[in-house]
């Protein structure tokens, strides 16, 4: 016969793994390529139950018995999903700053024009995605995926279930993270950002010269010309950049964890 001992035990360990699954469900919400659309969410809850019964299987012993209270588990869970969320905002500051550059050169090329007029105008960003998809090819091809993996069996370790604090270091680490993904998004784009500054220095010069031409018409397509032209040359540049912002992610993603546990932030 099973005693009532051994089922709160079984119950609180049931209660652990279902908080290490609320866990990466925020991470499948925000990660880059569970996050996509193209994978449905019946797919996201197998990948993460999966995920919680192997981790919860290794961390048995490391975490205590949690006894169920309604108000301490609704916390816990808000604490664990906003823990989930956070880790995949920090792996997503590179396809955001690919994104970026991205919006930075379609308005400059004109593919962005008509928000100009039309603030609710949704049109997506069409080198934004290019270079978002660029992006996850780089990350799958080093195996980025694999750190996504690894920051959920390290965030379990360094952040206790029952444990966390938004302390000035996180704040501070997630302000140098979003100025990073800002200086990012300038370097990536800045390539055709250069090219069509000289274009319109170049224009502006041949309106002094010529100004029977059509400057307004004939910037339309030559914008369009260089800035593509420039974007294909730059795509090896770009690949480079990605890679070795990329490389850092993982050094990111466990600093930030570091700061989220009150016993280590001095």
């Amino acid at each position: 016969m099973v005693d009532d001992s051994t089922v709160i035990f079984f119950m609180g360990k049931f209660i652990v793994g279902m908080l290490i699954f609320i866990r990466i469900t925020g991470i499948m919400v925000t990660a880059p390529l569970f996050r996509s659309s193209a994978i449905i969410p019946q797919v996201k809850i197998m990948i993460s139950v999966i995920l919680a019964t192997i981790v919860t299987s290794a961390l048995w012993k490391e975490h205590p018995t949690i006894e169920f209270h309604l108000w301490n588990m609704v916390f816990l869970v808000f604490k664990e999903f906003f823990v989930g969320l956070m880790l995949g905002f920090v792996i997503n500051l590179v396809f955001w700053a690919a994104r970026m550059a991205g919006g930075l050169i379609d308005m400059d090329m004109g593919y962005q024009t008509g928000t100009l007029f039309d603030r609710e105008n949704a049109n997506p960003s069409l080198v934004g995605e290019l270079n978002e998809l660029i992006v996850l090819m780089v990350f799958l091809f080093i195996n980025g995926h694999h750190y996504i993996f690894e920051g959920i069996f390290f965030s379990v370790k360094a952040i206790p279930l029952t444990k966390m604090a938004i302390t000035s270091s996180t704040i501070t680490v997630l302000m140098k993270m979003a100025t990073t993904v800002f200086i990012l998004g300038i370097k990536m784009a800045s390539p055709v950002l250069i090219s069509l500054f000289l274009t319109n220095l170049s224009l502006a010069l041949l309106a002094r010269v010529a100004p029977q031409t059509n400057i307004f018409v004939l910037s339309f397509q030559l914008k369009v010309a260089v800035g593509l032209l420039i974007l294909i040359a730059s795509v090896p540049l770009f690949v480079l950049l990605a890679k070795y912002s990329l490389a850092s992610v993982q050094e990111q993603l466990y600093t930030f964890l570091m700061t989220l546990y009150p016993d280590r932030v001095t």
